[in-house]
């Protein structure tokens, strides 16, 4: 039999720490939450499909595609 001697293998590099978890403020959490609440009503009901849309005197978008004719 032969003698195979194996080659030497240098350990891995140790990885580093993982980073640590970031924590927000509890304020700046009730002022996000707030401002979408905010954005939220802005919007109102006109957005809504039973509303019909918005409360000018536009046409409502319709809710189906259209159909289009292919090669027109």
């Amino acid at each position: 039999m032969c003698s195979v001697s194996r080659p030497k293998v240098q350990p891995a590099p140790l990885a580093p720490p993982p980073p640590s978890p970031v924590t927000e403020d509890q304020a700046a959490m009730d002022e996000r939450q707030r401002e979408r609440r905010r954005a939220g009503t802005r919007q109102g009901r006109q957005s809504t499909i039973l509303a019909g849309g918005a409360r000018d005197d536009r046409a409502a978008v319709p809710t189906t595609q259209s159909k289009t004719v292919l090669g027109a």
